[in-house]
């Protein structure tokens, strides 16, 4: 009986242990902007950003969203309503992910109150192949418990939606196909970035090494399809060059930078 008990413990550890390990991070930032109620904010036609991470095939995701709690809005754009709080079922709330991503709430409950920041965090590992690489849009089914006209009402809402317009696009790309948001240490690539980003028509890539040689710059859609390919020649210390987007649409790209060690990649956006 005794080992009994202590098996049970043991699993519960384990599994509380499991699910503390997982961090939600807020963003704070989004207490600034009155008409934010989610960050990162959906992708729109004006605001083309893939704002969540991209997601690989076999390799562990993690991704916060914040949701800001205001204490009143107005419902469907005349019904002023007093907000006690907004909650999200602890399962079954978020449609569309990809097998082996799920998520959790800080506070566990998923009951954030008004006048506070919620944080949900999507975590797992993408666990079935045939689903790659394929766009994810994901729903948030939520309620707001409030007062309406002097009585506490229950009123079920959708994010993104009338409140906060868009689409939540998730990219699950191949393991093939997906290239590191860090720096691969071996490729000795201390410094990667482009400027300005976003940009419209060009932007310059830097990149400081600790090696000379020959490299392969590479742009990427949020598909994994190649879009771009040139050798370019660095030296060690700082290098730089141009990229020029050409008739690319609008929306956010990788590009990869690899030579025989290894490789480095970083997310640029082209936004006209």
């Amino acid at each position: 009986m005794k080992k009994t008990v202590l098996l049970l413990c043991a699993v519960v550890l384990t599994a509380m242990h499991s699910t503390l390990a997982q961090t939600c991070v807020r963003d704070s930032s989004v207490l600034l902007y009155d008409s934010v109620f989610i960050s990162p904010a959906p992708y729109t036609p004006t605001n083309p950003v893939y704002g969540l991470a991209t997601a690989c095939i076999g390799q562990p995701y993690n991704q916060s969203v914040t949701i800001d709690v205001p204490t009143d809005f107005l419902y469907q754009g005349s019904i002023p309503i007093t907000i006690i709080n907004a909650s999200i079922a602890t399962t079954g709330a978020i449609s569309g992910l990809p097998t082996g991503v799920t998520y959790l709430c800080d506070p566990p409950n998923c009951v954030f109150n008004a006048s506070t920041l919620g944080c949900i965090l999507l975590y797992g590992t993408p666990s079935d192949p045939a689903q790659a690489p394929d766009t994810f849009d994901l729903v948030i089914s939520a309620n707001i418990f409030g007062i309406i006209f002097g009585s506490q009402q229950n009123i079920p809402i959708a994010f993104p939606g009338p409140i906060s317009p868009g689409n939540y696009y998730l990219i699950l790309n191949t393991a093939a196909g997906c290239a590191s948001s860090a720096y691969d240490l071996n490729s000795r690539i201390t410094s990667l970035k482009n400027v300005p980003n976003p940009f419209s028509d060009a932007t310059a890539i830097t990149v400081v090494s600790e090696v000379s040689g020959e490299f392969n710059f590479e742009v990427f859609d949020v598909l994994g399809r190649s879009l771009h390919a040139q050798a370019v020649n660095l030296v060690e210390g700082e290098n730089q060059f141009t990229f020029e987007a050409g008739n690319l649409p609008n929306g956010s790209y990788y590009y990869v930078l690899s030579n025989a060690e290894g490789r480095a990649s970083r997310t640029m956006v082209i936004a006209r």
